[in-house]
């Protein structure tokens, strides 16, 4: 953040400040204690579980320049023992403050912004849209799951004059909540990947999911940039929305302005396509990301730098290097020749399927291990879809099945129901992890292929960890007794 003085940003946020000097500079806003930077203003946040007003005092004590206060709680700081040349600014709401900054502050800073969102895929496309601009264009990208109300705004705040373009991703747990998000980074350009079954369970519907997600194009102005999947089944509900803006499609089975043709698995190494733009341009294409999914993700990245105009030389260049992101279908080597595919990070019906042809896909003629766990935010359809994804695996060229938590069980008794033997089921509860890996120490054999699914609050990358714990010291017990 470029510095500014306290006064200036108590008058963005409709602040008072009650203690320290108006014209203390601040060049840098905290709301963790525990990474904050000495100098920092700490804005003390009231989250569902935490409440930022109890670190105020340590968040001083680690070198806070001073701290941002709701009026309601002000009353429960030790006011007496906060050292007079410390600032105290007390405002309505400190997220609403937090927002106010953040918006006030990117005001003085002219960008682009491209805005990305969707079921699925999204945070690997904005970090490909972002990698294949970033030769070109100097840019600020949100990180990691920086990707709501309180992520976007400390994004914006990372913002130097010398950022040209803005790439942010937008989340959402209902409707309205994008409509928040572009208020503070009103979008030049929106992609949306896809509309599935995400966060079904808090919006109820698909349809809900649509009108939500859609919040992103409406929010485009006259001379905004719609990138949207020509092949999802919500393309011409998207497509009325922004009737009168520049619209890229992208896709592989409807005629789309970015195409990929000529699909060829390499294996763990990745996938080769041909690449068609507007049916008059073909390159071939080496994308080093495992999945049909991710051909999706590069062509809506691709679809922006065919927006911005970048050369194609150097779009081919950024997709050959592009390194897949963590725990999202990351093929990981273990003893034996065994390996991880490991696609822990969230799990939705959509991109369970994906995993699972993905896994038969790259295994091939290898054993394959699918470690399923519970799909979450799916509402009153939770078991439909357990049951689905059951009686899907049934089906495919899946060696064992193992389950993790309510939702796993539902699975695996639908997968048995559906023909699968039981001798090659096997479900744990979601606190049985260890139990899990010491069977399937016992289970797995060399050479073998393991999928590692389930959504966020399963932890399945647990799983991994005490896999290789417990392999680790299984080795130095032998080593041991060899000895």
């Amino acid at each position: 953040m470029e510095g500014c003085r306290v006064k200036e940003l108590a008058e963005a946020i409709s602040g008072r400040i009650i203690q320290g000097s108006p014209d203390t500079v601040i060049n840098g806003i905290s709301i963790d204690s525990r990474t904050l930077v000495p100098g920092d203003l700490f804005f003390a946040l009231k989250g569902c579980k935490v409440d930022g007003h109890s670190f105020a005092m340590e968040a001083l004590n680690k070198g806070a320049v001073g701290i941002v206060v709701s009026k309601r709680r002000k009353n429960l700081l030790p006011l007496e023992e906060i050292a007079k040349d410390k600032i105290i600014l007390v405002t309505e709401d400190t997220l609403t403050a937090l927002q106010d900054w953040s918006k006030y502050y990117k005001s003085k800073l002219k960008t682009f912004n491209i805005g990305v969102t969707g079921s699925n895929g999204k945070s690997t496309t904005k970090e490909m849209i972002a990698h294949l601009l970033s030769p070109k264009f100097s840019l600020l990208k949100s990180s990691g799951n920086y990707n709501t109300e309180i992520g976007i705004p400390l994004t914006l705040l990372q913002l130097k004059p010398d950022h040209k373009i803005l790439v942010v991703e937008m989340g959402m747990r209902g409707l309205g909540e994008i409509k928040t998000l572009t208020e503070l980074v009103p979008p030049d350009l929106a992609v949306i990947t896809n509309i599935g079954e995400s966060h079904l369970g808090l919006l109820g519907s698909r349809d809900n999911i649509f009108r939500a997600k859609s919040e992103l194009l409406q929010s485009l102005g006259s001379k905004g940039i719609a990138i949207l999947n020509r092949d999802d089944p919500y393309f011409s509900r998207m497509a009325e929305i922004v009737k009168d803006k520049k619209i890229i499609t992208f896709g592989l089975e409807n005629r789309s302005d970015i195409m990929a043709d000529n699909i060829t698995s390499m294996g763990e190494r990745g996938i080769r396509f041909t690449l068609k733009i507007k049916d008059r341009i073909t390159e071939e294409i080496f994308l080093p990301l495992l999945g049909r999914h991710n051909i999706y993700n590069a062509l809506a990245a691709t679809a922006v730098a065919f927006a911005l105009q970048v050369d194609l030389e150097l779009v081919k260049k950024g997709l050959a290097n592009f390194e897949t992101l963590d725990k999202r279908i990351q093929v990981i080597k273990l003893y034996d020749d065994i390996k991880v595919l490991d696609d822990s990070y969230n799990a939705s019906p959509q991109s369970v399927r994906k995993a699972l042809e993905t896994l038969v896909e790259v295994a091939k003629d290898r054993r394959k291990i699918a470690i399923l766990g519970d799909m979450l935010e799916l509402g009153k359809k939770a078991n439909f879809y357990h049951q689905q994804i059951g009686q899907e695996i049934a089906q495919l060229a899946i060696d064992l099945l193992i389950t993790v938590g309510k939702g796993g069980e539902i699975i695996a008794q639908a997968a048995e129901k559906e023909g699968m033997a039981q001798e090659q089921i096997f479900s744990f509860e979601k606190d049985g992890k260890k139990l899990l890996v010491q069977k399937l120490i016992n289970l797995v054999k060399p050479g073998d292929f393991v999928l590692l699914k389930g959504s966020r609050e399963m932890q399945m990358e647990d799983i991994l960890q005490f896999w290789q714990e417990e392999h680790s010291a299984s080795v130095l017990t032998q080593g041991g007794q060899n000895d």
